[in-house]
């Protein structure tokens, strides 16, 4: 529960909150939401099929035209989200198998394999000594390192389109709740 000091805190702090004051600022921040353009209206042709199918589904329900037509476009935006996140996740999953290298495809060693490969042959001729050994691990070590920091890096842009996506998602879900009750 918030209390009554915090709630007049929270009063001032949106007051500061005014958003970008120059012309500039003001044009970039206009173009946040039009990143995966949902927040664009769809084809026409696309959108005007689409909502004759949702119509043609409610027919039967007895309601004003107007309420349907509402009814129908609210949906055509809610599936158009649903198959934004869906599209979201199948390239983000597909994505992990393209960005195997040839080389992982053709079944031809990694970097890691390599140098194991290599400290093995070089200790069947007599084993590299200790300052090569020194740099194998650190290269290897280093290897890792790069591997890692790319997973969590593409982790970390999947997790952002998510979220985008979820936002557009929930205000589509709130605006068909809105027209049923209404109905």
């Amino acid at each position: 529960m918030t209390s009554a000091a915090q709630r007049r805190a929270n009063r001032r702090n949106a007051l500061k909150s005014t958003g970008p004051k120059s012309r500039k600022g003001r044009q970039r921040a206009s173009l946040n939401s039009t990143t995966h353009g949902l927040s664009r209206p769809a084809e026409p042709k696309e959108r005007r099929a689409a909502v004759d199918l949702i119509l043609s589904a409610l027919e039967c329900e007895p309601m004003e035209d107007r309420a349907r037509e509402r009814i129908a476009e609210v949906i055509f935006e809610f599936e158009r989200n649903v198959a934004h996140q869906r599209e979201i996740f199948k390239s983000r999953h597909s994505a992990t198998d393209e960005r195997r290298s040839p080389e992982e495809a053709l079944g031809v060693m990694s970097p890691d394999q390599e140098i194991e490969e290599l400290m093995l042959i070089s200790e069947i001729h007599g084993g590299p000594d200790e300052g090569e050994r020194a740099w194998l691990r650190d290269a290897q070590r280093f290897m890792r390192r790069q591997q890692r920091v790319k997973r969590a890096r593409d982790r970390r842009e999947a997790i952002e389109a998510l979220i985008v996506a979820d936002r557009y998602f929930r205000r589509s879900a709130n605006q068909l709740m809105k027209v049923l009750k209404a109905k």
